[in-house]
């Protein structure tokens, strides 16, 4: 059986405001049909820096095929952020570890401002997507640009839970699609 292991903050980890629920691993098992195993590798509030503190414990020591990375969200806040060169060079240390050919890089999506006031804004956090897409790019890593693909959809304010950042069932219907479609043509 191959085996995903999806590497990120919150949103992979499924935070739905008062715990963790596996409302990403449980649409990915279904949409892969059985065929992949599906590890979570997600920790409410990490950063790049401290998910490269836990690679190899999370990610590294386990078998795996690909690996789905999506941080930013909590890089590119102010009260726990990075700076944007920490988070590149982050990003690019987690690409070499995990190899280019088997990671698949996430943008962070968006959120909603006037929800996030004094944590997060939309602005800066497009410019992490952009560091995202531009390492993507160097690595030849396949990219979702979950970021993109929300902000194309005026509507993706139903994605996100009252707190404007953490999704909704539609906000992992959407994540989880995208992945399942990204894994399925990768395996073509």
């Amino acid at each position: 059986m191959r085996q995903l292991i999806c590497f990120g903050d919150s949103i992979t980890a499924g935070w739905d405001g008062s715990r963790v629920r596996p409302a990403l691993t449980k649409r990915l098992e279904k949409g892969l049909k059985g065929l992949w195993g599906v590890r979570n590798a997600g920790v409410p509030g990490d950063n790049t820096d401290q998910a490269l503190a836990r690679i190899r414990k999370d990610v590294l020591r386990h078998p795996y095929d690909r690996v789905a990375v999506l941080f930013g969200a909590n890089d590119a806040s102010f009260h726990k952020g990075l700076p944007i060169d920490s988070f590149r060079e982050n990003l690019n240390v987690m690409i070499g570890e995990i190899s280019p050919e088997k990671t698949i890089l996430i943008t962070p999506s968006p959120v909603i401002d006037t929800k996030q006031k004094g944590k997060r804004r939309n602005e800066r956090i497009a410019a992490y997507a952009e560091v995202v897409r531009r390492a993507a790019d160097k690595a030849g890593s396949p990219l979702i640009d979950l970021h993109a693909r929300m902000t194309e959809l005026h509507s993706y304010t139903k994605m996100l839970q009252k707190d404007g950042l953490h999704f909704t069932s539609l906000g992992y219907d959407l994540l989880s699609e995208l992945i399942v479609t990204t894994i399925t043509e990768l395996e073509k």
